[in-house]
């Protein structure tokens, strides 16, 4: 056989295999079944309460949040077998349908966490395996640190390979993680874990094009995720089978959502040695988080130079990389869902952040965005496309430069290599414990400080928690 032949077949069958005999897809299926808590870094451990933590906060603030009160009655309309309960409004459904009620309500004010290349992971794993614990009973709190690990070590790797262009990451890479935890918590075999896998990869999807329009769906789809994952998890444990060459094979995931760019040393080198769950990011401010670099350079800007929104011709933001900037970079109007539209634009991010001295949760209600001193500031902001300031560097995808001209003829320059909330620039815990009970106060359904303090106290003790329902009782 020619070498030209020996790479057409390794394309169609999903090889080559690696050193252990297995194909990349069987590797991820045994990693992801066989890891146990006593192999987790305390770090890591540590990450995944913050991330519970986070998730069940954010999903207190989005409770009522447009469209998930809708959601909400859609799944009680459903009805089905009393699983899973439906956090803060009550009810019980299957878990797949209290998944999707839960986790589209941990995402309507993206203020939960973060990942490369911005999918939200925790938004669909949290309310996953919470809603799966419930339905089983007797999980353990190590046992779902296990499983929340093992979901998002593969999910974050899958995100680091993909070139998505379009394909909303939470979608394409994101659903792989509830996936494996859900298995986990249900107890598939390794077999029916590669199935489950297989078969989230036939369901992972979605687009930009509802974030760029302002739509409703860009919350729902984190709901779709979770709900898919569910399913996916339960129809393996039945043995239906899902495409062996899922991630390798001719049409899988390396052609599909990474342009044919194979890379299984970045996807499967060092699994369980080398940490990537070690680099969730969480946001700093409430809004997408291709807007945090501008907002954090003016807000830094304002602190050195105080002005005032009546001082400004015209700003011009310049964005290193073509996503961010389709993605955030239109011209901002109200539409049909004016939060949406906030969160999601970048020129009534800079604009609110100008006027308004602070970027708070309150500045994204549909009231808040349609206020006409932040609009009238939105029409003077300018964005660009400047590949330059990437450098060829990938890590330098979300920086920006900003340059403000006064009415006086002043310019100021300021910029960001990258956004708040990840890296050197990461929360520290008194930031984020501050955030949690922020959340837990805001919206329709808050709830009681004492409650909040409740749960911070089981959380920091999850390991030793032989039940993790316990933590659910303070979510209905």
């Amino acid at each position: 056989m020619s070498g030209a032949q020996q790479a057409i077949e390794s394309i169609l069958i999903g090889g080559p295999e690696d050193g252990s005999g297995r194909s990349p897809e069987a590797t991820i299926a045994a990693w992801a079944s066989s890891l146990c808590y006593e192999d987790l870094p305390a770090d890591v451990v540590a990450g995944m309460k913050l991330l519970l933590r986070t998730i069940i906060g954010t999903a207190v603030a989005g409770a009522t949040a447009d469209g998930c009160e809708d959601v909400v009655a859609q799944v009680m309309e459903w009805g089905g077998t009393t699983e899973a309960s439906i956090w803060f409004h009550g009810g019980k459904v299957p878990v797949h349908a209290a998944a999707l009620a839960n986790s589209t309500m941990a995402r309507a004010l993206d203020i939960c966490d973060f990942a490369v290349p911005g999918q939200h992971i925790g938004s669909s794993l949290v309310p996953v395996v919470l809603g799966m614990a419930e339905r089983v009973g007797g999980v353990s709190g190590r046992t779902l640190i296990a499983a929340m690990t093992a979901g998002s070590e593969i999910a974050i790797r899958l995100g680091h390979v993909a070139r998505l262009d379009g394909f909303d990451p939470t979608g394409a890479c994101s659903i792989f993680a509830p996936t494996i935890a859900a298995g986990r918590i249900i107890g598939l075999t390794e077999k029916q874990m590669a199935n489950a896998l297989a078969l989230a990869f036939n369901k992972a999807g979605s687009s930009f094009q509802s974030n760029v329009d302002a739509s409703l769906a860009v919350r729902v789809i984190q709901g779709f995720v979770s709900q898919d994952s569910v399913i996916c998890a339960q129809l393996a444990q039945r043995n239906i089978t899902g495409p062996k060459n899922w991630l390798t094979g001719i049409w899988g995931y390396y052609h599909l959502f990474c342009k044919d760019a194979r890379n299984d040393s970045l996807l499967l080198g060092g699994l369980g040695e080398q940490w990537f769950a070690r680099n969730f990011g969480y946001k700093t401010r409430p809004q997408c988080g291709a807007t945090i670099s501008s907002t954090d350079a003016v807000m830094d800007l304002l602190k050195a130079h105080p002005f005032e929104p009546e001082d400004v011709d015209r700003i011009d933001i310049h964005m290193a990389a073509e996503g961010p900037c389709s993605l955030v970079g239109s011209g901002f109007e109200l539409g049909d869902n004016p939060q949406v539209n906030g969160q999601f634009n970048v020129r009534y991010c800079v604009a609110n952040a100008i006027v308004r001295k602070t970027v708070r949760l309150a500045h994204f209600t549909n009231e808040a965005v349609a206020d006409p001193q932040v609009g009238a500031l939105a029409q003077r902001i300018h964005t660009h496309l400047t590949p330059e300031l990437m450098e060829g560097r990938v890590e330098l995808a979300a920086r920006v430069a900003v340059e403000i001209r006064f009415q006086d003829g002043r310019i100021l320059t300021c910029g960001a290599d990258g956004p708040s909330g990840i890296g050197a620039k990461a929360k520290t815990e008194e930031q984020h414990l501050t955030d949690f009970h922020e959340h837990v106060s805001y919206g329709g359904k808050p709830i009681a400080k004492d409650t909040a303090n409740a749960i911070v106290s089981q959380i920091s003790r999850l390991e030793e928690m032989e039940d993790v329902r316990d933590i659910l009782c303070l979510l209905t």
